[in-house]
């Protein structure tokens, strides 16, 4: 299968080469994850018969255990890029945001493009995108959306889109109960959060950035603007700029913690005391008790590494769908 071609376009007036589908994409591979959408199977289905409308060939892998989707990625890239018959034009992650970055970890390298079919509990990509989560919608943009260049990060060599955690917010992604999230969604994380707030120990963090070092209860490296829904973290940050935000939460202790989780839900956080985002390319992160030196790092809503943890912008961006007129 030939690469993406066509005109190129401008996408809210960003970048004057982000490329076109043309007249449309041939052949889809759609990663799919099937405990991630189990309670919007409607949704998929509707989007897949769509996109078969569309004269779409569609092939569906499903997937059974982590990391399922990142190996189907590769061997999707693999075929890609040598060209082989029958080779996608571009591969869906049809999932929640730790499915996508399963996905995305397996597609380093490479011009072929992702697109996603959002699934999961917070869908952040997809706002991020703005891609409305409608099957219309998210079926026109895998069919037909443009492709931007979107700047991954790395934290211990796996790929994120959208954040690097540690702190609380990675506490609570590691301690989420399954089952409880399969049933309530987002209310599991409150759950955990109330849980993890009750055995909180103020402990602070070092943070290496520019060449100054940063102490902080908490630290999030977002790629994204959006977090945890539709909450702003780093009003600044965008997926095609390649730079990091660093948001630093100085301050310890449950009330702190509470303080800045309220001040996110009413849209004040960045102007909060004891807030701080820091611009970079690269940070280090290590603990400042040794008790607390291995803590778990979440990326894109998953762990993925502990601490120490060394940050960084990879080299070649990610060849990412958004739709037409979005992002």
């Amino acid at each position: 299968m030939d690469q993406i071609t066509g005109d190129s376009v401008r996408v809210k007036g960003s970048d004057p080469l982000v490329s076109d589908a043309g007249d449309g994409r041939n052949h889809v591979v759609v990663i799919y994850n099937p405990k991630a959408g189990q309670r919007r199977y409607p949704l998929f289905s509707s989007v897949i018969e769509r996109l078969k409308a569309h004269g779409v060939d569609v092939t569906i892998l499903e997937t059974g255990a982590r990391g399922d989707a990142e190996a189907f990625a590769r061997h999707a890239r693999q075929h890609s890029l040598m060209k082989a018959e029958n080779a996608p034009d571009a591969v869906v992650a049809a999932g929640g945001d730790g499915t996508i970055n399963e996905v995305v970890n397996g597609m380093s390298g490479g011009d072929l493009p992702l697109a996603i079919l959002p699934l999961g509990t917070a869908n952040v990509l997809a706002a991020e995108i703005g891609l409305k989560v409608k099957a219309e919608a998210i079926a026109d943009t895998i069919w037909r959306g443009p492709v931007i260049d979107a700047h991954t990060g790395d934290v211990n060599g796996h790929r994120f889109t959208l954040m690097a955690g540690v702190g609380l917010d990675a506490d609570v992604v590691a301690n989420v109960n399954t089952r409880v999230k399969a049933r309530l969604g987002k209310g599991a994380y409150v759950l955990t959060t109330l849980s993890e707030l009750a055995s909180y120990k103020p402990h602070y963090y070092r943070v290496a950035i520019n060449g100054h070092t940063y102490k902080a209860a908490s630290v999030v490296v977002a790629k994204a603007h959006y977090y945890g829904g539709t909450f702003i973290c780093a009003p600044d940050a965008r997926l095609d700029a390649d730079i990091l935000h660093v948001c630093l939460f100085e301050r310890a202790g449950r009330w702190n913690a509470v303080r800045y989780a309220a001040n996110m839900m009413m849209g004040r956080l960045p102007s909060t005391a004891g807030y701080r985002i820091v611009q970079t390319r690269s940070v280090s992160i290590w603990a400042e008790e040794g008790a607390y030196s291995g803590d778990p790092v979440q990326a894109d809503g998953d762990i993925v590494t502990n601490l120490p943890a060394s940050i960084s912008l990879p080299s070649q961006p990610l060849k990412l769908v958004v739709p037409r007129g979005g992002c």
